[in-house]
């Protein structure tokens, strides 16, 4: 019962938390048994995600330890979230996950869907782990038992985030083909162990196709930048529109294969990138300046004119604005105070943000809204209230972004005047970063 309560719920504030875009729904088998198989990155959020966007119920399955106390596993069973306990808890609660196996087992034969990490570990980086052997060995489990007369579908995910634990970035969702492992039964019966491994590999060489992959770490912040400074234009020469998530997600994994690429073919190229973009990169941190700012068609913007157009903005949004944060913002001021101060495990960091924001959010709603009925006792003021609130809501959520444009490019207009050197540096360093990425985009094409 509380997991369809909640889902609608979710999904409001999981839009609300990032911006939110996916694809390939549609391959979701309906009717049958379904094994997602998502590489893990942001702790509970990966899992309720796609509860939140498929029709169909999923069981899932979360660290043992959290199931402690009985008010806690009852609230997790009625979430449809089960036990799976992990080595360092203890090889006696290990056994115990015989018992969650079954459960996976009976529900597969039961033509359900359960969701089950087959990294069997959630880190935030751009790579997939190796792939632990759990999920093969349950779905050739439950395949058995049906003597392989039933089809259970595995169905790969690429979880994408621009940025895992920050508020307002992008996540990007792709759901693969489903895979079936009937191909394997002559191989099982056979050689059990031999078909567990393969099929292992296979669906390890099948999941980085719907994910962003850097293959070396060490090129983990250069990538950041790049997309930072060039992702935009790398849509637009291919006819898209930067503003779009897709485009924005096809564009990424593409980037991500020209540094992969040029790590191997061409690493004189990619040093020097690395040479020109770091340093510029900081040097627009420590300015409180973003890239976008340098945008040719920005500063060709930036007049007389225009400057009186945003103080009207920023004059007559602002009103609104401070209306919509005493409405809404106490809620994520409070849950972002505990996250950073409680949570020490980045990976864990937006599940505790999201996730205590949207409690304490419905709960300060309630409150607003019981006072102005308390006050006023009229129904037509209260829904009025209660509608502005939300509207407010969604209005900080656009503003705010065009207010700190906004005051960025004051800033750089100030800087224009006393810092003119500095800026003619990094937008001369920009253009040759521009060439240079050029360069790269044209190797890795050809």
């Amino acid at each position: 019962m509380l997991y369809w309560i909640t889902k609608p719920i979710a999904y409001i504030f999981y839009h609300i938390y990032y911006k939110i875009a996916y694809r390939g729904l549609e391959n979701i088998p309906d009717n049958q048994p379904v094994v997602f198989a998502p590489n893990h990155v942001n702790a509970f959020i990966d899992p309720v995600i796609l509860g939140v966007l498929t029709r169909r119920k999923i069981r899932f399955y979360a660290r043992g330890d959290v199931f402690k106390s009985r008010i806690a596993k009852a609230a997790l069973n009625s979430w449809s979230i089960s036990p799976m306990f992990r080595l360092q808890e203890g090889y006696g609660e290990i056994k115990k996950n015989e018992k969650s196996f079954l459960e996976c087992r009976n529900l597969l034969m039961d033509s359900k869907v359960v969701l089950l990490f087959p990294e069997a570990i959630c880190i935030q980086e751009r790579r997939l782990a190796p792939l632990k052997k759990g999920l093969s060995r349950i779905v050739f489990q439950a395949e058995e038992a049906l003597d392989f007369k039933k089809e259970i579908w595995i169905v790969p995910v690429g979880l994408n985030y621009s940025a895992a634990w920050k508020f307002r970035s992008k996540f990007y969702i792709e759901i693969g083909k489903p895979i079936s492992v009937s191909e394997y039964e002559a191989r099982f019966k056979q050689d059990k162990v031999r078909a567990i491994n393969e099929f292992t590999k296979a669906l390890e060489q099948k999941m980085p196709a719907y994910m962003v992959i850097i293959n070396n770490p060490n090129n983990d912040i250069l990538f950041d930048d790049l997309v930072d400074i060039y992702l935009p234009e790398w849509i637009k020469e291919k006819g898209g529109d930067p503003k779009d998530l897709h485009h924005q997600n096809d564009a990424t994994k593409e980037m991500a294969a020209m540094v992969n690429h040029l790590e191997t073919q061409h690493p004189d190229l990619l040093n020097e990138l690395k040479e020109k973009v770091v340093p510029y990169s900081k040097l627009l941190k420590e300015e409180g300046l973003r890239d976008h700012l340098l945008y040719p068609e920005t500063i060709s913007k930036m007049n007389f004119f225009s400057f009186i157009a945003e103080s009207q903005i920023i004059l007559w949004g602002s009103i609104l604005y401070f209306f919509g944060l005493l409405t809404n913002y106490p809620p994520y001021f409070l849950a972002k105070r505990f996250s950073d101060k409680k949570v020490k495990n980045i990976e864990f960091y937006a599940s505790a943000y999201l996730h205590i924001s949207m409690f304490v959010w419905l709960f300060y709603f309630g409150v607003q809204l019981l006072t102005v009925a308390l006050v006023f006792r009229n129904w037509s003021l209260l829904g009025l209230y209660a509608f502005t609130v939300i509207l407010m809501g969604y209005f900080n959520l656009w503003y705010y972004p065009v207010r700190k444009k906004i005051f960025g490019r004051w800033r750089l207009l100030r800087m224009v005047q006393k810092q003119r050197t500095t800026v003619e540096q990094l937008i001369n360093t920009r253009a040759e970063i521009i060439d240079l990425i050029k360069e790269a985009k044209g190797l890795f094409v050809d």
